[in-house]
């Protein structure tokens, strides 16, 4: 058992130690203000620690009768700590400022850019909150975990001068100090250990508990909506419980070694005190000596307080460390792969050959074979879960295949660096993100150098622009978080728009319109026929009436293609296709029956 322990230590200690050296380039780049700090900080320590023996000095001058040489003292000591004072406000604390938000800013950075470099697949099975947390949370308390150690250590050699002095005073006042120093150290050692676990167990309830409410946040239109707003209100409040009553345990038993860790200090610094106090009695040491050892009596035993706490922001910053370096080194979040070949611009041949993708365990695809032409616009149906999505996914690389390979222009997916691939493909969701901003910002985001006129020529092309120029402030019209002041017919020509703006020669379409009315989509559709004789284009499509006019219509099932042809060919001798499309013309005309019957009973409400 004392092995372990001794083994988990050697761990820990290891481990620090790592993440340290992992910390210091970043420190590094502020060598200059890292120095004035550390110096600047012990020389403040040090001078502090003086205060009582100086203050002793002018008690004995003024007991003896000197009282110009006192006066003299203290005004010499007060110029020197009004100079302490300027020193500690107009240099330290601006050093440490610049420290501080430089190395937060660049650990910042650095997670951010490494998230973005995260695999899709660990994106989607992580919560957003575990990386919340580690963006605005852990690159601040490095920072504070750092200060927090260059402060301690800086008092713990200030402090030795308190421990020297002692002795030199007295040795058995000194003995004294030494055993309640120790004393202490153990007590507040076993706190910290008690306290670290806490810690670490907090920090996974504060994810969960960012992660929970994050969520809330951003879905709170669809919670409201599904009549969830007290099932998630009472997530949120088990889980502020749950943090609530683990916190408070942790302070309970910080609350019982602190008493502990105090009552010794009262305990051993009253001795101190009393014996002082005897020792003048029979002028073992002056009163001078009784006056230095009670101003010094609150800095005995703080050293050991130092230490201990430092071992406690040491394991803090690990903590932290650990979970910033997770993300930056990829070692818990798998990292996106690409190859070295840069290729500028792509035209649109596109080739799968046996193709087959694994997600986990269960296989979606399993060995597809299809060729597209430059220009050419090609739809791929099927049922839901027949893996027609995991076919766009698969060409813009948001999943790597299992087997088989995948072919634009002749060049393997595989090979093409990030720029080939995302500067050259246009991806566009069944529902795009629009970003908190206005229409003209959303469509600069891809293009910064379009000008106005190339703007609104691509939203004419995507039947937007008239719509656009009835709103007050027009394409400065903010469209909110997700696009929410926008309808999602409004929502996929916006997105349609972005695209064209990119210049991308291939626009890959994943079941843009099956969630909007015939109306909507009668405009989405309007607009991508707009376009079809200039793009490559690939749609995945769950409204089959959508794609009658495709040069090719791709029928995929239980991950494999069971068709290919135009809808004619395929209405006519594919079973598959013909009741997918069959049984798309009845919900049709389900919907269009449901609503006449709508407008009717509306008709007669109002007589």
């Amino acid at each position: 058992m004392k092995k372990d322990v001794k083994d988990k230590t050697k761990k820990t200690k290891s481990e620090i130690w790592t993440y340290i050296k992992k910390c210091a380039p970043y420190f590094a780049k502020e060598k200059k203000s890292v120095i004035i700090l550390i110096t600047l900080g012990l020389v403040l320590s040090i001078y502090n620690s003086f205060g009582p023996a100086l203050m002793s000095k002018i008690l004995d001058y003024a007991t003896s009768g000197r009282l110009e040489q006192a006066i003299s003292y203290t005004v010499f000591i007060l110029c020197l700590s009004l100079f302490a004072v300027y020193v500690e406000i107009m240099i330290f604390n601006k050093a440490y400022t610049k420290v501080q938000e430089t190395i937060t800013n660049n650990i910042k950075k650095e997670v951010i850019s490494a998230y973005f470099d995260i695999d899709n697949k660990e994106l989607l099975k992580t919560s957003s909150g575990i990386f919340l947390t580690r963006i605005t949370s852990d690159p601040q308390n490095i920072v504070t975990a750092f200060d927090a150690l260059r402060s301690n250590l800086s008092r713990i050699l200030s402090n030795l001068f308190v421990f020297a002095y002692i002795f030199y005073i007295n040795f058995v006042l000194g003995v004294i100090t030494v055993l309640g120093t120790i004393t202490i150290y153990i007590i507040e050692k076993r706190a910290m250990d008690k306290w670290n676990a806490y810690k670490k167990r907090r920090n996974k309830l504060r994810d969960r508990n960012t992660t929970i409410i994050n969520e809330g946040i951003r879905g709170s239109h669809d919670i409201k909506l599904l009549n969830i707003v007290e099932h998630f209100k009472s997530r949120i409040s088990s889980n502020l419980d749950e943090l609530y009553n683990d916190t408070m345990r942790s302070t309970e038993v910080d609350r019982r070694y602190t008493f502990g860790r105090m009552l010794a200090v009262y305990v051993f610094t009253m001795t101190i005190i009393v014996l002082s106090i005897y020792f003048v009695k029979f002028n073992v040491i002056s009163i001078s000596s009784l006056l230095t050892v009670f101003l010094y009596k609150d800095r005995l035993f703080s050293s050991v307080l130092y230490l201990a706490w430092s071992e406690r922001h040491l394991k803090e910053f690990a903590l932290s460390a650990e979970r910033i370096f997770e993300v930056i080194d990829h070692t818990t979040y798998e990292k996106e792969h690409y190859g070295n070949k840069r290729v500028n611009e792509l035209y649109g041949k596109i080739e799968f050959k046996d193709v087959h993708f694994k997600y986990d365990k269960d296989e979606v695809l399993k060995g597809v074979d299809f060729s597209i032409e430059p220009k050419d616009t090609v739809a791929v149906v099927g049922k839901s879960g027949s893996g027609k999505s995991t076919i766009i996914n698969l060409l813009s690389k948001i999943y790597e295949v299992t087997k088989g390979e995948i072919l634009i222009d002749g060049y393997n997916v595989n090979d093409l660096d990030k720029f080939s691939l995302r500067n050259n493909i246009a991806v566009i969701s069944q529902k795009p993100y629009l970003f908190n901003m206005t229409i003209k910002e959303n469509l600069l985001l891809v293009n910064p150098d379009a000008s106005q006129k190339q703007i609104e020529n691509v939203c004419k092309i995507c039947e937007l622009h008239d719509y656009i120029m009835t709103l007050p402030k027009k394409y400065n019209t903010i469209v909110g978080e997700g696009g929410v002041t926008l309808s999602g017919g409004e929502c996929q020509r916006v997105a349609i728009a972005r695209a064209l703006l990119r210049k991308t020669n291939i626009i890959l379409f994943d079941e843009a319109t099956s969630a909007l009315d015939n109306e909507t989509q009668a405009n989405i559709q309007k607009a991508i026929n707009n376009i079809s004789s200039e793009y490559t284009m690939l749609i995945v499509a769950h409204r089959l009436s959508t794609i009658k006019d495709c040069n090719k219509i791709i029928v995929v099932n239980d991950g494999k293609i069971c068709g290919v042809g135009s809808h004619k060919e395929l209405y006519k001798n594919n079973e598959i296709y013909r009741t997918l499309y069959e049984n798309e013309l009845q919900k049709e005309e389900n919907d269009k029956n449901w609503y006449r019957i709508s407008k009717k009973r509306n008709l007669w409400d109002k007589k």
